[in-house]
């Protein structure tokens, strides 16, 4: 039987880009959510360019509120579950989302009072150059660029929007369209394998000509991920005896004079460091120069959150626990492993890079067959059933697929995967990141973990 959801939604809502504020003032924003249909109390979320998030709870009824003051128009994104539609809101919005959910897709409808900028957001055709353009010589690629912004610059003057919209949105579509313009000498290479090629005068005119530091653009995710990238790109080009973080770092203190285009700059680079690289990965130098620059307190609590996960899971900690079940429906947790070493691979079957390893991970288990090494692989595959039939198709070692709510993922900030992960009998982490079975490296650290023992 088709299951059919709808998610109705009245907005109205401010920007306040230091703080958010609930009050009773004359410029009330409510917003009031009603899901219609399968309801699992899923709360809604607002999310703002500044990394900001308000939770809207979603009672057992599908009903929830939340009552704002607001300022001046903001843009900012709404989230519940797979839906996440951009919104343009002013003092005096009132805006009725509608979605429908079937086996086809989604229908999203975008109704009421300052709805139409919103309805412009979601359905006009704006487009920007994608990872795969960048194949394309620097002068072409420049072109198409060039093209893609004034095409959706026309867009924009034929949706017939209010002026104070267009002189905002202006400013947002720069940043939109060449959005891909920082990365392009990266996947240049990476895609024509030309290891020969440099960026010109001519593309390094373009990007630093786009590198605006105004602070009033913080108000659009575009402009803040384009700036981190295009300035990480520059300080690399400037700075080319530094690493990326010592180089950027060294791009802020001399360049950079207003002290929120700084805080951001540094906090998207150093997180962005410590999340995939972990805590080890940033210097003492490093971290001063985040709490030098970044005064925000969220972005501080969730620096120093993510440095505390990170010391959870350093070598001689022990290891997270994981809930997971074999493809009998057969539970299993890592307490059903004590005792033993185990070389534990995260992965997915849609994932490239993790089936690559597979065979690799096969010859591990065969050359280990016997000794005190237990393989454990354990899938986050969103299908289920995707991951049994891979299962059943001949995979050995330890099966398994993380249960519901399971946290393990979390606990070890997996980001992506493969990711291996090698502890001992005592359940202690010996490698929060290990290498992965096709390094030659592996079978080193194996063979040093057993004559431990």
């Amino acid at each position: 039987m088709k299951r059919t959801t709808r998610l109705f939604i009245l907005i109205a809502f401010p920007l306040i880009l230091s703080s958010l504020l609930l009050s009773c003032g004359s410029n009330k924003a409510r917003i009031s959510v009603t899901v219609i249909g399968e309801n699992d109390g899923t709360p809604a979320f607002v999310y703002f360019a500044d990394e900001r998030e308000i939770v809207i709870p979603i009672d057992s009824l599908g009903k929830g509120e939340l009552t704002l003051d607001i300022s001046e128009p903001i843009y900012v994104t709404f989230y519940y579950q797979y839906l996440s539609p951009k919104l343009f809101l002013t003092p005096g919005t009132d805006i009725c989302l509608s979605f429908e959910e079937n086996e086809t897709g989604m229908d999203t409808e975008i109704t009421g009072k300052g709805s139409d900028e919103s309805r412009y957001l979601n359905f006009a055709p704006l487009f920007a150059a994608e990872i795969n353009d960048t194949e394309l010589g620097e002068e072409a690629f420049l072109a198409l660029s060039d093209s893609l912004y004034n095409a959706n610059l026309s867009e924009l003057e034929k949706a017939g929007l209010s002026k104070k919209f267009n002189e905002l949105e202006r400013e947002r579509l720069k940043y939109f369209s060449y959005s891909t313009l920082p990365s392009y000498p990266y996947f240049h290479r990476r895609l024509t394998m030309d290891t020969t090629y440099s960026a010109s005068s001519v593309y390094w005119e373009k990007l630093n000509g786009l590198l605006v530091m105004e602070p009033s653009q913080l108000q659009y995710k575009e402009y803040r991920s384009f700036i981190s990238e295009a300035a990480d790109r520059i300080s690399r080009d400037k700075y080319p005896e530094l690493g990326s973080a010592d180089a950027l770092i060294k791009f802020v203190e001399s360049e950079i004079t207003n002290p929120l285009i700084a805080e951001v700059l540094i906090n998207n680079k150093l997180s962005s460091v410590l999340a995939t690289r972990g805590l080890a990965a940033l210097s003492e130098s490093q971290i001063e120069a985040f709490k030098r620059f970044v005064k925000s307190p969220e972005l501080t609590q969730s620096f120093d959150s993510l440095c505390e996960k990170w010391r959870n899971i350093s070598e001689g900690s022990p290891s997270p626990n994981f809930n997971a079940i074999d493809v009998n429906g057969n539970k299993f947790s890592l307490a059903d492993f004590s005792g033993k070493n185990l070389y534990i691979d995260v992965w997915a079957t849609w994932c490239g890079p993790c089936r690559i390893e597979i065979p690799h991970m096969k010859e591990l288990e065969e050359r280990y067959h016997g000794k005190d090494i237990t393989f454990v692989s354990i899938s986050c595959d969103a299908d289920l059933e995707a991951w049994k039939s891979r299962v059943n198709e001949g995979m050995t070692g330890v099966q398994l697929h993380f249960d519901e709510g399971d946290n393990f993922m979390d606990d070890y900030i997996i980001t992506g995967i493969p990711r291996f992960i090698l502890l001992d009998r005592e359940g202690k982490i010996i490698s929060s990141d290990m290498s992965r079975p096709s390094d030659p490296e592996t079978a080193v650290k194996l063979d040093q973990l057993l004559k431990k023992f």
